[in-house]
């Protein structure tokens, strides 16, 4: 065969190779959870009939709480980072803010409307900052009342019902807990919205911790502990509630399930409540849970968003529930949409969706997480050293205020 006819064959060869079928590589998420294997296995379960659907492959990896934020800089500065990363409801804004995240509010905006609209109004705020929103919902933990309805027939409505409460129960040797929050800003936070204050401003540019309201619920807080008995000092509510001695506690909704589990000869002896109306009129608790979000470097942006779609999905919420409810991941789906199908007792379902369709996070504002400690000492100053309200929380409004120039 001639070297000019071995070569037209060689490039027929070559040709039709071209012409024939190819093979795309196949694309790999990656995804980090902030949270339990347990939880991690799930996720990878549920992901196959996603990979069925789309062809991508999800490979979810646990990474603890304690660890976590640190080995999300390590891998921002490294470059190393995952596709999606589950993270908590204040990082988005930080991690964002260094370019890390992407702004999924410029990438998918229509899609963002969406799922703002079946979301939780509260967890919302704590997620979107001006027209930048960098990881939505994915999961939520919210506070509610627990009390002994064998003791407390009728838990109490408001501020005025809980202090006569605390009176009569004081008169038999029974006290309240503030189990999630304790003396933090998150045990405060509730009963400053209640009285119709907030942390900031509306346009989240400066503290109002100054104001009437402030002062008002911080005393409140204060006369909760100093005249009422709250406990300084931490106590499992499963022992509390078992004893009576503690028939009543705010405290997170996954204590549903350790007191199911853990205290069962109390069946039918205690139920839940939203927490008590405040002088503003409003019964808002405190929320909090993690976020989803894309890391910038990912090149697969399109297959991570799809992904993360498919993690909203009504259904695939409840499953993530369901597998919760064996592991004692006890976080509540943020998707309105998936709570009519939770396998939840029904009034305990009204009262937690009512709680969360009023209750707030933590305020979507840079460097709110630094500022934490100032508010917190001002707390601990007026409880433990008898310090006056007005004076430790204007003084920490203007510390919040000086930092943010």
């Amino acid at each position: 065969m001639s070297a000019r006819r071995w070569l037209v064959l060689l490039l027929g060869v070559v040709l039709l190779n071209g012409c024939g079928p190819s093979k795309e590589k196949t694309v790999q998420l990656t995804m980090w959870l902030v949270g339990s294997e347990a939880q991690a296995r799930t996720i990878n379960e549920i992901a196959e009939p996603f990979n069925t659907r789309t062809g991508v492959q999800v490979k979810c990896e646990a990474i603890s709480w304690g660890e976590a934020h640190s080995k999300y800089l390590t891998a921002v500065a490294g470059g190393v980072e995952p596709d999606i990363g589950t993270m908590g409801l204040t990082w988005g804004l930080e991690f964002g803010g260094l370019g890390a995240l992407l702004n999924l509010q410029r990438e998918f905006p229509q899609d963002i409307a969406a799922i703002e609209r079946n979301t939780f109004p509260g967890l919302w705020e704590s997620v979107q900052r001006h027209e930048a929103v960098f990881g939505i919902p994915f999961d939520v933990s919210l506070q509610v009342l627990y009390y002994r309805n064998d003791l407390i027939p009728q838990p109490p409505e408001t501020w005025e019902e809980l202090v006569a409460l605390l009176e009569r129960l004081r008169k038999d040797n029974r006290r309240m807990i503030i189990d999630w929050g304790g003396l933090s800003w998150i045990g405060y936070a509730p009963f400053l919205w209640q009285a119709g204050g907030d942390l900031y401003n509306a346009e989240k540019s400066a503290s109002t911790l100054d104001s009437p309201q402030a002062v008002e619920a911080l005393t409140f807080f204060r006369d909760l502990y100093t005249r009422y008995g709250v406990p300084k000092t931490s106590i499992p509510i499963e022992q509390g509630m078992r004893t009576g001695e503690f028939p009543l506690v705010i405290s997170g909704n996954w204590k549903i399930i350790s007191l199911t589990i853990g205290v069962p000869e109390l069946a039918g002896k205690w139920n839940i409540a939203m927490l008590p109306r405040g002088p503003g009129g409003k019964r808002t608790a405190f929320l909090g849970g993690r976020i989803m979000g894309i890391f910038a470097r990912s090149s697969h942006r399109a297959e991570a968003w799809q992904f993360i779609q498919y993690l909203f999905e009504p259904e695939v919420q409840r499953k993530l529930y369901e597998a919760g409810l064996k592991t004692q991941d006890a976080y509540l789906p943020p998707n309105i949409a998936s709570w009519d199908g939770l396998p939840l007792e029904a009034s305990m379902k009204s009262v937690l969706k009512q709680q969360a369709q009023e209750a707030k996070g933590p305020p979507a504002v840079e460097g709110w997480t630094e500022s934490t400690h100032v508010l917190e000492e001002a707390i601990q100053r007026v409880i433990l050293k008898e310090a006056d309200p007005g004076t430790e929380l204007g003084a920490a409004a203007k510390t919040i205020n000086a930092q943010r120039r």
